[in-house]
This record gives structure tokens, C-alpha cells and sequence, in this order.
């Protein structure tokens, strides 16, 4: 039984840092439960001969009691070295979020029996605090693993309130205590609830009163039927109608924002050309067999790619840089002429490195045809240290000589160009089949202005009165989508990538992907309208589901959840995140504060699978208990202040922090997947369903 005196006793969480200042915790995922009043305590721990004690500091990010969180102001809490004891640093715990925290020190200089340089300072990599948010509804706190969510095709559900008050009581009255909206925003030219046309107008159709509407279903939900909402954000695209496009094209990815994806685009048009010309080359229009699309892509080279000049886009213009190497040589103005020297003796093989290596630009690029080029005036030192300055009679020697060498230099770039046609055939040819011939596929039927060859990579906004002031290059924005087994933190449009060239996204037609840069000054419009937009849904729901997390940029993440807590400190943040690897999920969860990821029964092969899914993402067994270390006031501590103090009086329960899976948002089925009759069977629909609650 415990006594009394506990019931007022200080919750204390014991962090540990290890000598290099890393949170000695397995796995390093530090997860907190909700904050309370009084307010728990973090407690750092750092043996006093730690090496981040030498002119060391802590730095934490928590922000103090009445503070506005901002996640660049960081408290220091300095490190003094003491051979005695244990050096603690107490952090209260005020609101939930994703905290961060690192450590400042001069390292030991190197043992050596010479004067040596002294050490310079160094910080150590960030760290996460990640504290749960504080739930309740009518007064009852609802912790995040009671949550029991119903999930609603919103743009189904009717016109509130006459409609939706019905479902919501029906909800309510089987004790569900959450539910899960997918996009209530106005939406795009599909009707899709995750293609939103204006994400600052609620669905005119289902909220006739727009906001107020809005107010009072979630004031109903929350005080007549006990229920939390809990609503999709989409921050990494928007419909490729939305109207606001037009007025600033820069929110997305076009040729004058991202100038490499011209040859995307380039490729993009000969391929929809193509599939309108079929029947003109005598190819089926419908395909029927394996044999039919075999047809098709064995005239897409010489009807389609051939007459495009991809090519173009990865190799030197052998006669322009020639011609001009030739004449810098003629004018005896040179450049690297150190660098040449015995170059008469050098193979052809040398000559070429050489050149890439000292005189090429745009090697790392892809922008325009023929973007590589050679600095004509470090060609010239080369041909010079060969073949003297330049002089009429040489002229053609020299001539032929740069020529071969660009020609060599071109190799590996034809290598790189076939290596890619290889793999846009490849991608083009699987998607079709899967698009017209495979069984679970849509089987598209006949290939017509309806049903296109491919799908696009590209919305061509329309010439009006409001984009006719753009460049035209502006007027062609990049789809959104994903890539399999793609590096969640690589931008699939940005400059270091091919896969719209290479035809490797799944693409959503519907949608155009946002382009946010690195900061809010890179894209002010669009920073400040999805702002705008985060807000009004944190005004109202209790919970966030990040939709497509995986190809949200963190930063653009962070920066939104940060303004969205600013609105509502506790928020449920769920993310529906498929990086494909582990470690990487844990990068996202503790960056971002996420509260669970979204995970799915439906998604077993097999009943082992299944009890997998079912032990892993269903907490600790019952019957389970750690051992929480009490202890008494008096006890010698470092206080918050950074300076030796005393706790007070009461006794303290502390509590090792251990390792934590990432939690689960476990659903038996989830919204956009197959339902069990069409994945399992029918009959799997109340099993599944009582597995998972």
C-alpha cells in the first residue's frame, strides 16, 4: 500500500548522458508522458570527469513555466568538473511537444610530445525530449493508448447538421471516443478529399455555414456525444485546379523554380504525343495481351524517344566547345597552364580527365541541353602545352585533337543516358501493364483523350488573364507522388534527382506537389497560406493526421506543427509514414513529437503476421511493472538555476526512462485500403475488428 506522503511526492524522469553527452537510453528514443501539475522533472545526469564537463555546457530548448516555446531559443545549464560526484540538472516538464537538447565543450588535446594546436570547442548532434499531449473530454483525461478512433469518408457523411448528427450519436453511443475525418476542406476537379482545391474553405456541401458550421459539430461532438476529432492535414500538395496556383506558380515546381526537370517534362510530352499517335503508326490503340504492349513499346524508341533528343541533356556539345577551345587557343588566352605541363606525353585517356576534372561545368547538373560545357580557356592551356600557341596551320590539328577528346569525354555520359532509357522503358512498360492489363489493375480499356498513354508528371495550368503575366515556363507544375524504397529524406523533384525523368513515381494526376524551399523566405506565399491553413484545423481538433509524412519535408513539418501547437499545445499528432526502414521512422517520431504512427491489421499475410502486429503495437502486457527508485529530500543536486541546490522535503519517485517502441496508431482497416472482403473475406471483418481492440 502506498502512504500518503507519496501522493505529494516529485515525479522525477532520470536521463543519463553518456561521456560523448548522447542519452545513455537504448535505441535513444526518449518518450514522456503527459505533463502534470505539478510539473515532473527531466533529470540530466553527467559524471562530474565527463568529458563535456571541460568548459561545457547543456543546452535545452524546454521552454519555462508561462514561456512561448520557440525551438531556437535554447537554455544553458553550465558543466562544471567534479571528481566527486554526479553532476543534476533538472528540467520541468510545462507543456508537451518535441524538445531538443545538446551539449557545448573544448575536447582534451591530443597526447603528443610536440606543440600541438589547442583544442577548439564542439557541440554534439541534437537530441530529442518527446512529451505526450494531455487529452480530455469533458473534463476526463483520455490517454493516447485509450484512444479508440472511427474514421469517416467525410465527403460521405452528408450535410450538417441534419446528416451528420445522427452518425455522430451512433458513434458516440458505441463508445468510440475519437473520430477521424478525412479532409473537410473544399475539394479539387477529382473530388478527392486529399486533392483540395482551397484549404482555407470548408466543404461547402457537407458545412453550408462554412467555419461556424464547423464550430458547432465540434463543440456537439465534444460535449453531447463525448468525442474527439481528429482530421487529416495535407501539406505536400494541393489540387491541380486550386485557383490559387495561378496567381503564384512559384508554390510549385516548374521550369523557372526548378529548371532540371525540363527534360521531365520534354519526355513527359512526347509520351502523351505518342500514345494520340498509335493508330497513325499502326500500333493497337487497345491492349489486349502481353504481345499488344510489347508492340507499343517496341515503337516507343523510334516514335517517341528518338525524337525528343533526351540525350542532349547529359552530354557536352562536341562542336560548340570544340570551336571555341579552338579560338581561345588562337588568341593565346589560356587558363591552368601549370597544370599542363608533360601533357605531350599524356594518353588520350589522361587528356580527358584532365578536362572533366579542370574544365568542365555543369558536371553535377541537369538543366538545359547541352548544359555541360568546357571552360574553352583551360582547353586551350592543354592545347597549347601540346601543340604550341596557336597558329593558322594548326588550327585543324588542334581541332581534331579537342574533338577526339570531347568525343571520349562523352562516353560515360551516352552510358549514363542508355542506363536511363533503360530505366524509363521499364517504368513506362510496367505501369501501362499494370493501368490495362493485370488482373488487380484498373484495366483502363482503350488509350484516348481520357485515358491517356501514361499519366501526366505535369499540370499545365490554364492561359487566362492571371497566368498570361508569368513566363510560360512557369505555367508547368510538377504532380505530386511517391517513389518505392525511395529515401524518404531526398526531394523526388529536386535537383540531385531523376525520378520524374526516369518515370519512377507513382503519380497522383490530380495533385501538384508544393515547393517549399528551405526556409519561409524561399516561398513566402506558401508558407504563410499553409500557416494559415494549420491553424484553423489546430482551432478545432484535438488531433492531427499528417498525410503522405514521408514526403513532407521535416523542417516544413516541424515548422507547421510548432505553429500548430502554438494554437493548440496539446495536439495528437498521427502520421501515416512509410520510409521503409526503421531508424528512419525514429528520425520523423522524434523530430516531428509524433504520437503514433498509423499501422494496419489489414495488412498481415498470415495469421502469425497478424499476432505480430497485434503483440507489438499493443503496450506492455497486463501484469507487467518496473521498479520506481524513491528517494528521500536533502539529497545534493544541481537545480535548474545551473547551480547547487536542495530538493525540497518530499520524497521523489524516479523513474528510469527505457527504451520505447514507436507507438501505434492500430487500426483494424484503414480508409484508403482494401476492405477484408475485397483483401481476405468478409467474414474477417468482426475478427479483425475485436483483434485490434
Amino acid at each position: 500500500m502506498v502512504s500518503n506522503s507519496l501522493s505529494t511526492s516529485q515525479e522525477v524522469y532520470y536521463l543519463p548522458l553518456n561521456d560523448a553527452g548522447h542519452p545513455d537510453v537504448p535505441g535513444g528514443y526518449i518518450y514522456l508522458p503527459s505533463p502534470t501539475k505539478p510539473a515532473y522533472i527531466v533529470r540530466f545526469a553527467i559524471e562530474g570527469t565527463s568529458s563535456v564537463c571541460r568548459e561545457g555546457s547543456l543546452w535545452v530548448n524546454v521552454p519555462r513555466e508561462g514561456e512561448q516555446f520557440n525551438r531556437h531559443s535554447f537554455h544553458e545549464f553550465k558543466l562544471y568538473p567534479d571528481f566527486n560526484k554526479t553532476l543534476y540538472i533538472d528540467v520541468p516538464i510545462h507543456c508537451a511537444g518535441a524538445f531538443a537538447f545538446y551539449t557545448t565543450y573544448t575536447p582534451l588535446p591530443d597526447f603528443t610530445s610536440t606543440k600541438a594546436a589547442p583544442p577548439r570547442p564542439t557541440r554534439t548532434e541534437t537530441f530529442y525530449l518527446d512529451v505526450s499531449p494531455k487529452l480530455t473530454v469533458n473534463g476526463t483525461v483520455l490517454p493516447i493508448d485509450s484512444l479508440s478512433i472511427f474514421s469517416v469518408i467525410s465527403k460521405l457523411m452528408g450535410e450538417y447538421p441534419k446528416d451528420w448528427e445522427r452518425h455522430l450519436r451512433g458513434i458516440g453511443q458505441r463508445e468510440y471516443n475519437m473520430v477521424h475525418f478525412t479532409p473537410l476542406m473544399q475539394r479539387g476537379s477529382s473530388n478527392s478529399p486529399y486533392s483540395m482545391y482551397d484549404q482555407l474553405t470548408f466543404d461547402p456541401a457537407c458545412f453550408p455555414n462554412g467555419e461556424d458550421d464547423v464550430a458547432a459539430m465540434i463543440k456537439s461532438m465534444e460535449e453531447t456525444h463525448g468525442l474527439l476529432g481528429l482530421t487529416d492535414v495535407v501539406w505536400n500538395h494541393t489540387a491541380n485546379n486550386s485557383k490559387w496556383l495561378e496567381e503564384h506558380p512559384e508554390a510549385g515546381y516548374n521550369l523557372e523554380t526548378a529548371p532540371w526537370l525540363e527534360a521531365a517534362l520534354e519526355l513527359d510530352n512526347a509520351l502523351l504525343q505518342y500514345g494520340t499517335d498509335l493508330a497513325m503508326y499502326g500500333l493497337p490503340t487497345e491492349l489486349k495481351s502481353a504481345g499488344d504492349l510489347q508492340r507499343v513499346m517496341d515503337g516507343m524508341k523510334p516514335h517517341c524517344l528518338d525524337l525528343v533528343n533526351v540525350w542532349e541533356y547529359y552530354v557536352v556539345k562536341v562542336a560548340r566547345d570544340a570551336q571555341a577551345a579552338v579560338e581561345a587557343w588562337m588568341s593565346g588566352i589560356t587558363s591552368a597552364d601549370s597544370q599542363v605541363e608533360g601533357s605531350k606525353e599524356w594518353p588520350l585517356a589522361q587528356k580527358v580527365n584532365f578536362l572533366r576534372d579542370n574544365a568542365l561545368t555543369g558536371a553535377d547538373e541537369f538543366a538545359g541541353r547541352f548544359h555541360r560545357k568546357i571552360d574553352p580557356y583551360i582547353a586551350a592551356a592543354l592545347l597549347t602545352s601540346i601543340y604550341g600557341h596557336g597558329t593558322s596551320d594548326g588550327q585543324a590539328t588542334a581541332l581534331e585533337a579537342i574533338t577526339q577528346w570531347l568525343h571520349a569525354l562523352n562516353v560515360p555520359y551516352y552510358q549514363e543516358y542508355d542506363a536511363d532509357v533503360s530505366v524509363i522503358k521499364q517504368q513506362v512498360q510496367n505501369r501501362v501493364r499494370y493501368l490495362r492489363l493485370d488482373e488487380d489493375g484498373p484495366k483502363l480499356g482503350p488509350i484516348n483523350k481520357e485515358h491517356a498513354f501514361i499519366e501526366s508528371y505535369f499540370t499545365r495550368l490554364p492561359l487566362n488573364e492571371t497566368t498570361k503575366k508569368h513566363d510560360p515556363k512557369a505555367l508547368f507544375l510538377v504532380n505530386n507522388g511517391w517513389v518505392w524504397a525511395a529515401d524518404a529524406m531526398r526531394d523526388n523533384a529536386g535537383s540531385s534527382s531523376r525520378a520524374y525523368l526516369r518515370r519512377e513515381v507513382i503519380v497522383w494526376s490530380d495533385c501538384v506537389k508544393l515547393r517549399y524551399g528551405k526556409k519561409p523566405e524561399d516561398n513566402p506565399y506558401l508558407w504563410d497560406f499553409m500557416t494559415r491553413y494549420t491553424r484553423l484545423m489546430a482551432k478545432y481538433f484535438a488531433g492531427f493526421r499528417i498525410d503522405n509524412c514521408h514526403s513532407t519535408p521535416l523542417h516544413v513539418a516541424e515548422y507547421l506543427l510548432d505553429q500548430a501547437r502554438d494554437v493548440r499545445p496539446d495536439l495528437a499528432v498521427f502520421a501515416e509514414l512509410f520510409t521503409g526502414d526503421e531508424k528512419m521512422d525514429y528520425v520523423f517520431v522524434k523530430r516531428l513529437g509524433l504520437s503514433a504512427l498509423i499501422r494496419e491489421a489489414m495488412q498481415a499475410w498470415s495469421t502469425q503476421e497478424v499476432s505480430r502486429l497485434v503483440h507489438m503495437h499493443s503496450g506492455r502486457p497486463i501484469g507487467s511493472f518496473e521498479i520506481d527508485k524513491l528517494t528521500a529530500g536533502n539529497k545534493s543536486l544541481t537545480s535548474a538555476d545551473g547551480m547547487n541546490g536542495s530538493l525540497p522535503e518530499p520524497a521523489e519517485v524516479v523513474h528510469n526512462i527505457r527504451q520505447t517502441p514507436v507507438h501505434a496508431l492500430f487500426m483494424d482497416c484503414t480508409h484508403d485500403n482494401e476492405v477484408p472482403a475485397q483483401k481476405r473475406d468478409a467474414r474477417d471483418t468482426l475478427p479483425n475488428a475485436a483483434l485490434v481492440n
